[in-house]
């Protein structure tokens, strides 16, 4: 196989490329050159041989563009929703999380008191369709802050942070960046004495795990006086092949501990015999499915949205068919950087349902307020838009 660094080079990028590839057919590919403007494609070779002819594909829906990223026209009564609950005339945000709204120094996002993010790259193996930074990483001005400013203003600002403990390292993919670049980056992050975890959010390997290469292993596996803990981001057991099953057996015999985090996307895993499998073949290769996330309000991602409750539904079967370390959390990121809540427990609570038999959109009000807003008077609301299809749960 080709290394790490071809195959980013020779990533297919353009609707032309997919056509080469067999991957797209001619009108199929002519469709989508107005949708390659406005959200990048970047799909490594190695994850393009994942790929099956046919757009039921798992791997497909994840990494090749289609028409249903341009978003729907809502109905009246969603937008007045809309309006009322998050003040603007859709709901999907460029910033859906609050990345950029709680950026106090370029390259850092920090929401909570004890760790924050490091935005250490712009490139991923695969521009994931589903991405919840599609927007922020497709076209990025010279005087991006988050992203591309020099890093000694982020140092500074952790040695002065002393309550800061835990760093993520976050891009993009952090690990498209050389080992050289990466070791430096540790040798900087070992100046800091307070600094306890170093937490690296990749999907690598899913999509390149030829970039864990013997270098890259020193370089983790240094003797940092932090721990160096990975997150790695599985969304579908066929993307757990001999080789992603074999990187990650390299990464947990070499001490490093390693969890997963998934996103619940329609039409890609939403059934609970596939997130048994993803779950369990996890488990089974020494990986903690730790989050299952619910999408994030992104432009371009309506159609991965299942609703709330179907996720429910399947948790609820997951927890009757797995070990409880192999159950991660089925949780919700709240818009503009509020913070997560567990849509497992009690933090949440069904207002009120929406549904013109005219169209095809559903909709439902939550009542969201993260643990840490519990005291204020001021309620998060959560407005959780989808298609409202009637297909059965698989089980």
């Amino acid at each position: 196989m080709q290394s790490w660094q071809n195959q980013l080079r020779e990533a297919l990028r353009s609707p032309e490329d997919l056509l080469q590839r067999n991957i797209l057919q001619k009108t199929d590919a002519e469709s989508l050159k107005n949708l390659e403007k406005k959200f990048q494609i970047h799909v490594t070779p190695y994850y393009a041989d994942l790929i099956e002819n046919t757009t039921d594909c798992p791997i497909f829906k994840q990494a090749i563009p289609h028409l249903d990223e341009i978003d729907p026209i809502l109905p009246e009564w969603a937008k007045k929703l809309t309006q009322e609950i998050y003040q603007r005339c859709t709901p999907w945000s460029s910033d859906p999380i609050g990345d950029y709204k709680n950026c106090v120094t370029p390259r850092i996002t920090h929401r909570y008191s004890k760790r924050a993010l490091l935005h250490v790259s712009t490139l991923c193996a695969v521009s994931c369709r589903f991405c919840f930074r599609k927007v922020q990483l497709n076209k990025l001005s010279p005087q991006e802050e988050l992203y591309l400013s020099p890093m000694d203003g982020a140092l500074a600002y952790f040695l002065k942070n002393q309550e800061i403990e835990e760093i993520i390292l976050t891009g993009g993919d952090p690990l498209s960046t050389s080992d050289l670049s990466l070791h430096r980056l540790f040798h900087q992050l070992d100046q800091i004495p307070h600094l306890k975890m170093v937490r690296i959010h990749t999907r690598m390997t899913v999509t390149l795990p030829v970039r864990f290469t013997d270098e890259l292993l020193k370089v983790l596996t240094h003797t940092w006086h932090f721990q160096v803990l990975i997150v790695s981001h599985f969304n579908h057991p066929k993307e757990l092949t001999p080789l992603a099953k074999k990187t990650l057996k390299t990464l947990r015999q070499s001490g490093i501990p390693l969890l997963n985090q998934s996103v619940l996307l329609k039409e890609v895993n939403d059934s609970t015999s596939c997130l048994q499998e993803l779950f369990e073949t996890l488990y089974f290769t020494g990986v903690l499915p730790y989050y299952l996330h619910y999408p994030d309000w992104t432009p371009g991602t309506f159609h991965f949205r299942p609703g709330i409750h179907k996720g429910k539904v399947i948790f609820t079967q997951l927890q009757e068919r797995l070990s409880g370390p192999a159950l991660p959390k089925y949780m919700l990121d709240l818009p503009s950087g509020h913070g997560k809540i567990d849509l497992m427990n009690n933090s949440h609570s069904k207002l009120e349902e929406f549904h013109n038999p005219k169209d095809s959109i559903h909709g439902t009000v939550y009542e969201c307020t993260p643990p840490q807003n519990r005291n204020s008077s001021k309620k998060q609301l959560y407005l959780d838009l989808y298609r409202n299809t009637h297909n059965a749960l698989n089980s």
